[in-house]
C-alpha cells in the first residue's frame, strides 16, 4: 500500500513538472513561431513591445515593458528618423537579453525576453551623450554615443543580464564632433568593432584585446556617400548602405583592418537608403526612407553586390526605417518574413520574402511615430 501511495505521489509530481515545463516552453507551431520586439523610443518613457509571431507572419502583442530610460529625437535628418541610426535595439544570439538605447536619458538597458514575456534587468549610463546604436558579442557590449564628444563605450553582461561598465573602455570617434555616427557592430569573432560615420563619410575599424579594450583604430573613406547601416554577409565581407548616394557597397575586411572595396556604391535610384537587413539566402533589403520604398540586392559568394529590384516594395506615404527578418513557421515552409518599421504612420509593415521579391502580408497599426529599433527571433 505504501509503495502504491508513493508511486501515485511520484506520478502526480512528475505530471505537474511536465505541465509546468509545457506552460513555460513556447510551442513553435504554424500558429506561434517566435517573437518580434520593437522599441517605442518614447521621449516620455521608452518601452519595448513584444509581439508573438505566427506562422503566417502576423503579429499579436503580448507584453510591454518600460526600459527605465527615455527615448530621444532630433538626431536624424527629420522626424521620421529620430535617432539617426541602425541597431538601437539588438537581440543576443542566444535569444536573451535584448539591449536597447535610451537616447533621451543617456542610458542603456538590458531586457530579459522570451516565452515568459519581457522583464527589465538593468539600466546604466551609456558613457556618453545620446546613445543611438548598440552591439553585442557574447558577454561584451559596446554602445555608440552620437552627440557631445562622440564615442564608443564598453560593458560586460553578467549571467543575470546586468550591465557593468568596463573601466577605460570609452574611446572617442576619429571623426570627432562632425562624425554623425549611425551604426556599430562586431565582427563574427568579436575581436573587432566597426562604426559608420555619416558626417565624415568614413568607416572606423577598432581592434579589441582580450579584456574588451580598444588597442587601435583604422579609418578609411566610404565607397559611397553617407555610410549608414551595415551587416556582415560573411565573416570578412561587409555590406554597407549609403544614405546620400542611395546605394550599397561591399568590402573585404583584411587582417590589417583595411576595407578592400569589392563593389563600390551600387545605386538603386531611390532616396535615403539607410537601413539594411540580410537574409540567409544572400539577399539584402534596404529601406529607402525618402521614397517610401524598399530595394533588394543580391550578394554573391565572393561579396559582389548587384541590384536585384530597385523597388521590391512600395508603400505610398510611408517612411520605412529599421527592419528585421524571421523564418516562416513550419518545417516545410521556405523563405522568411521581413518586418519593417514605418515611422511616418507609426506601424509595422509585414512582407513575405521570396528571393529578391517582397509581398505584402499585413501590418500592425497604432504605434507611436517615435518608434526606432526592431529585432526578431
Amino acid at each position: 500500500m505504501q509503495f502504491r501511495t508513493t508511486l501515485r505521489t511520484y506520478i502526480a509530481g512528475a505530471a505537474f513538472l511536465v505541465m509546468v515545463f509545457v506552460w513555460h516552453t513556447p510551442r513553435m507551431t504554424a500558429q506561434s513561431t517566435g517573437f518580434v520586439y520593437v522599441s517605442t523610443n518614447n521621449p516620455a518613457g521608452n518601452t519595448v513591445i513584444q509581439y508573438r509571431r505566427a506562422g503566417d507572419g502576423s503579429l499579436t502583442q503580448v507584453a510591454e515593458v518600460a526600459t527605465g530610460g527615455l527615448g530621444g529625437t532630433g538626431n536624424g535628418v527629420d522626424d521620421v528618423d529620430p535617432l539617426g541610426s541602425q541597431d538601437s535595439l539588438v537581440l543576443n544570439t542566444g535569444g536573451s537579453p535584448l539591449l536597447v538605447v535610451n537616447a533621451g536619458s543617456n542610458q542603456l538597458s538590458s531586457i530579459g525576453a522570451g516565452a515568459s514575456g519581457v522583464q527589465l534587468l538593468s539600466t546604466v549610463n551609456s558613457g556618453g551623450s545620446f546613445p543611438n546604436s548598440v552591439a553585442i558579442s557574447g558577454t561584451l557590449v559596446y554602445v555608440l554615443n552620437a552627440q557631445g564628444t562622440p564615442n564608443i563605450s564598453g560593458f560586460r553582461l553578467s549571467a543575470t543580464g546586468q550591465l557593468q561598465a568596463i573601466p577605460g573602455s570609452t574611446f572617442p570617434l576619429p571623426g570627432g564632433a562632425t562624425s554623425a555616427p549611425h551604426d556599430i557592430g562586431f565582427t563574427a569573432d568579436g575581436s573587432r568593432l566597426l562604426v559608420s560615420e555619416g558626417g565624415t563619410n568614413q568607416v572606423d575599424v577598432f581592434s579589441l584585446d582580450a579584456n574588451g579594450l580598444v588597442t587601435s583604430v583604422v579609418t578609411q573613406p566610404s565607397a559611397g556617400s553617407g555610410p549608414f547601416g551595415f551587416r556582415f554577409a560573411q565573416p570578412a565581407v561587409l555590406v554597407n548602405a549609403e544614405a546620400n548616394t542611395a546605394s550599397v557597397s561591399s568590402y573585404l575586411l583584411t587582417p590589417q583592418n583595411m576595407l578592400s572595396v569589392i563593389s563600390a556604391a551600387v545605386p538603386n535610384g531611390q532616396m535615403a537608403s539607410c537601413w539594411i537587413t540580410l537574409t540567409t539566402k544572400a539577399f539584402a533589403f534596404v529601406s529607402n526612407t525618402g521614397s517610401g520604398t524598399i530595394s533588394s540586392y543580391h550578394i554573391a559568394h565572393n561579396g559582389t553586390v548587384d541590384l536585384a529590384k530597385a523597388i521590391a516594395a512600395s508603400v505610398p506615404g510611408s517612411a520605412p526605417i529599421d527592419s528585421a527578418t524571421a523564418p516562416r513557421g513550419t518545417p516545410s515552409a521556405k523563405g522568411s518574413y521581413l518586418y519593417v518599421e514605418d515611422s511616418a504612420l507609426g506601424r509595422i509593415l509585414i512582407f513575405r520574402v521570396q528571393g529578391a521579391s517582397l509581398h505584402a502580408a499585413g501590418r500592425v497599426n497604432g504605434l507611436p511615430k517615435t518608434i526606432q529599433g526592431i529585432a526578431a527571433q
